[in-house]
């Protein structure tokens, strides 16, 4: 990337990309662990802006601020031995070496929408080398990335309009209220939980926020500054006026109604500081079909379990469960309902930990833990639920299966993608989330009625004894 931008280094662009590697090595081997940014105790650190020159000496930090417009009092520092590390980095690496740090980061950030050699390059490294994509996407469908990070509401609109009407939107408005009355059905069963901490558990469930299909209030980009003449200047524009959004919700009441994903987006979120799910219009689609044609045994687990029910059990994962009704990091848990959790959590620990990915690997269940509690929440909960509808209850064979069994393969159809080896390889060391057959035979294993609904045996393959599976929620 140095030498296709400034050809004139020559020989010296390798001495200059050392430089830059041997201090990404050093702040990399200065981060928390990705297990460790799950504890959000930990990660909470509030600081005012004067504390920041003697946790961080060397740096001026109020003009830091000033340049990008920020004026604050207090902020929070995620990891403080980071930043110590960064500090001590300022006064003991050239100041050379800190520009060619900071334009590579630059070019390489730029580099998809650059000239083609740049996003040749780009390629090459972070799609074939690290995740083993044979090919680059044909460019229309790389422009339409970024005009969906840039005005991702516009195209928003576009979308719920051609693809979301208010019939389709009500389905999932109703099933969304049907997981949450099963869960709380769930909650008031369980076992091992004090009816106190129950009634607790209850409150947040009841206030969690439920946002479905697309935001009532769209994003105003009239003030972004587009022109047909300057592709990466554009896309600076844009990113100026991102920044600009959201440096202006400073000192304001929070927002929301806001989304932080758009409704063509094939995601969803729980975001614990506003104890809201967010469920995209996109999430609800089965690529290939109209919305009529979907029975419920498909829906309840296409979308009934891996999403609804995955979301709502963030509120109440590893992570998600230290955040109260309002959003606040408040620990509403007794110690010995805290502890009987724990003891089911890391059982889920062990069995992910245990999975053999590409012949020796493993994946990381301690840092995949909330997905899998979500997961495995999403299965027993979106069943529950499937099972009060008239589908359920009628017992018809459609296809040669049986309802149930069609909630479970409705479930898997949304995990039917393709990783390359290097992929997998990457995400076992980088993501939260395990791989994608694991987050089906996982939950799968756990559950009682996966195994009634297609006969498993003892000695086939993900069967599990009764008084191993795991079972939280």
């Amino acid at each position: 990337m140095l030498a296709l931008a400034f050809p004139e280094l020559d020989k010296t662009a390798t001495t200059k990309a050392k430089a830059v590697i041997a201090l990404e090595t050093f702040l990399a081997k200065n981060s928390r662990k990705l297990e460790a940014l799950r504890d959000p105790q930990k990660n909470y650190n509030k600081v005012n802006v004067a504390q920041l020159s003697t946790i961080a000496p060397g740096i001026d930090w109020q003009a830091h601020f000033a340049s990008m417009h920020i004026t604050t009092d207090s902020l929070n520092i995620g990891q403080p031995e980071f930043v110590k590390a960064f500090a001590s980095a300022i006064q003991t690496t050239s100041i050379e070496d800190w520009k060619v740090y900071l334009q590579w980061h630059l070019i390489s950030n730029m580099a998809p929408f650059l000239s083609n050699d740049f996003d040749q390059e780009n390629f090459n490294f972070y799609a074939k080398l690290i995740n083993g994509v044979k090919e680059q996407r044909p460019r229309w469908k790389r422009v339409l990335d970024a005009q969906e990070g840039a005005l991702g509401d516009a195209l928003g609109q576009l979308y719920v309009k051609e693809y979301f009407s208010d019939k389709v939107r009500q389905r999932y408005v109703d099933l969304t209220e049907k997981i949450v009355e099963t869960y709380r059905e769930h909650i008031k069963n369980l076992d091992w939980m004090s009816d106190s901490t129950k009634a607790k558990a209850m409150v947040k469930l009841n206030t969690i926020i439920k946002k479905v299909g697309y935001p009532d209030k769209w994003k105003d980009y009239s003030k972004m500054n587009i022109s047909r003449t300057n592709y990466a200047q554009n896309i600076l524009n844009a990113n100026e006026w991102a920044h600009t959004e959201n440096i202006n919700k400073l000192g304001k009441p929070v927002d929301r109604t806001e989304w932080d994903m758009t409704p063509q987006t094939y995601n969803a979120y729980y975001n614990p500081s506003n104890n809201e799910i967010v469920l995209p219009a996109a999430m609800f689609t089965a690529p290939g079909y109209n919305d009529d044609e979907l029975d419920d045994a498909l829906v309840y687990g296409y979308v009934g379990a891996s999403t609804i029910g995955h979301e709502l059990t963030h509120g109440f994962d590893d992570q998600g469960r230290q955040f109260d009704e309002k959003g606040n990091l408040n620990n509403w848990w007794s110690a010995d309902d805290e502890k009987k959790f724990m003891e089911r959590a890391n059982k889920l620990v062990a069995q992910f930990n245990a999975y053999t990915v590409l012949g020796n690997k493993h994946p990381n269940g301690q840092a995949s833990l909330g997905e899998n509690i979500a997961d495995l929440g999403g299965v027993v909960i979106g069943f529950d639920a499937f099972t009060k509808t008239k589908q359920y209850k009628e017992n018809k064979m459609i296809g040669g299966l049986t309802p149930a069994q069609r909630f479970f393969l409705g479930y898997a159809y949304g995990w039917m993608q393709v990783r390359t080896n290097e992929k997998l390889a990457s995400q076992l060391l980088t993501d939260v989330h395990a791989p994608i057959f694991l987050r089906v035979n996982g939950p799968m294993s756990n559950c009682d009625a996966w195994y009634k609904a297609f006969n498993v045996l003892k000695g086939q393959t993900n069967y599990r004894d009764s008084i191993d599976r795991v079972r939280i929620w």
